[in-house]
């Protein structure tokens, strides 16, 4: 998606500032809005992570703030993204295209259509949505609230 691939350059840094300060906790839910593709990236990412790397794949797959083509979604071309983060590409693609990583993608995309999500990216920050790439001061806006509202 170009709207997450634009929001994961803009925004996702100021986000981690506060994660890694112990004031957000990020919850990332990969939900394909984008065919087979966007399904295969996502249950990529969820291979990588089962390796520990989860955002180092993530940030690959938005290279300078763009998102990748279709045909550089392909099973090779991700388990090769893969192999040059230093995952074991074997693993890699065992569990991109286990039951267990399906099982997962699909509970999510539930989640999101239980939610009413209808397009990506959407956030919800202290159970407030805020849908789409909105500029970054619109999350920092959304995430002080929230501290101040709980006496942080």
């Amino acid at each position: 998606c170009p709207y997450c691939a634009s929001w994961a350059q803009a925004t996702l840094p100021a986000m981690m500032t506060y994660a890694e300060a112990g004031d957000l906790r990020i919850e990332w839910r990969d939900t394909n809005m984008y065919g087979e593709a966007s399904e295969r990236a996502a249950r990529a990412a969820h291979a990588a992570g089962l390796q520990g790397m989860y955002w180092e794949f993530h940030a690959a797959l938005y290279p300078n703030g763009e998102h990748r083509s279709e045909s550089e979604l392909s099973d090779a071309s991700l388990t090769a993204v893969a192999e040059e983060l230093g995952l074991d590409p074997a693993q890699f693609s065992e569990d991109m295209n286990s039951s267990a990583v399906r099982d997962t993608i699909a509970a999510m995309a539930q989640e999101a259509q239980a939610l009413g999500v209808t397009g990506t990216p959407s956030f919800l920050v202290d159970g407030q949505p805020v849908v789409g790439a909105q500029p970054t001061q619109v999350f920092v806006d959304a995430v002080e609230l929230a501290l101040v509202e709980s006496g942080r």
